[in-house]
């Protein structure tokens, strides 16, 4: 009996250390929005991105060697895919998501975000010949009236007046953006390490990151890092960024995914804008109101009713 149940929790410590990665990578991109909104009044906007994904890089490097070798073989005869996957997933959304950070507070930024499973939808509605059900339709318009919900503030007049809060739009496009880079990774090569296709992806970004940051310095007069002194402070935050939510997230996904596969994996990325709301109300002070928590019950029943299988 003892040698049964000793066996079978043997068995289960795979499947609970996946788990806890997931969870946790949940929390740190969860975070990612709520870090960007702590900085955004210090930290130029072009800096944030383009450190994080060097230090990202930096990090990813050693680990990919073995794989790497040979493939970039592999992704060197699918230039397009590689470069429509690096130039979304890293560059627009980056430059977008940190637009919606520094525009709007943490907790909508996490909410809007969290439409991506929506916009996927969609977009394979017109891209593609998977065209959605009746009942995935409906979960689209519900999680359309959460995420109008939220933007509105409850106040449906905005949309009359045209009165919307700048960062909540980007907020909304980087969920497209995310969607469109979800639907790219399809067309990445098959047999790549999945950290290989991240490290190369960053290197792309950061063609398109490093002008854009060059710019920043030389025309705009802004500083290499912060114009907080002493820097210390905000460049401990840029190298979590780097650190947590781009390569230990990442990592931690990858490892989840292996184990538990990619459609329970899933489940666990409706915890970053839960995370990111408490996160932003526990550091920043940002409230939480009654038309966040109509928003957010909307959205998650229509993602759930998008998303779901039917037996």
């Amino acid at each position: 009996m003892s040698d049964a149940t000793t066996t079978s929790k043997g068995a289960n410590a795979p499947m609970m250390a996946a788990y806890l990665m997931l969870v946790a990578c949940a929390m740190m991109w969860g975070s990612n929005h709520v870090v960007a909104r702590g900085v955004n009044a210090t930290v130029p906007l072009e800096a944030l991105a383009f450190w994080r994904w060097v230090v990202a890089a930096v990090l990813l490097f050693p680990v990919c060697i073995p794989h790497l070798k040979r493939d970039l073989r592999l992704m060197a005869d699918h230039k397009m895919s590689m470069f429509l996957i690096g130039t979304t997933g890293v560059f627009m959304f980056s430059i977008v998501i940190y637009l919606a950070a520094y525009n709007t507070t943490a907790v909508n930024t996490g909410l809007l975000n969290a439409t991506t499973p929506v916009w996927v939808l969609l977009f394979a509605a017109v891209l593609t010949a998977d065209k959605p059900k009746l009942g995935q339709w409906a979960g689209v318009l519900i999680a359309g009236v959460g995420t109008a919900v939220i933007i509105a503030k409850g106040d449906f007049s905005v949309f009359a007046e045209m009165n919307f809060v700048s960062g909540d739009l980007f907020a909304m496009i980087s969920a497209m953006v995310w969607a469109a880079y979800s639907m790219l990774l399809k067309r990445a090569p098959k047999g790549v390490h999945p950290l290989s296709l991240v490290f190369v992806s960053a290197l792309i970004g950061l063609v398109f990151l490093t002008p854009l940051y060059i710019w920043s310095v030389t025309v705009r007069n802004e500083p290499f890092f912060t114009h907080l002194d002493p820097a210390w402070p905000d460049m401990l935050k840029i190298f979590y960024i780097g650190a947590g939510p781009a390569f230990l997230g990442y990592l931690f996904w990858n490892k989840g995914v292996a184990v538990v596969g990619p459609a329970n994996a899933g489940v666990f990325l409706y915890l970053m804008p839960v995370f990111a709301s408490i996160l932003a109300i526990i550091f920043l002070g940002e409230e939480l109101h009654i038309y966040h928590l109509g928003g957010i019950t909307l959205i998650a029943f229509g993602i759930w009713q998008a998303t779901r299988r039917k037996a």
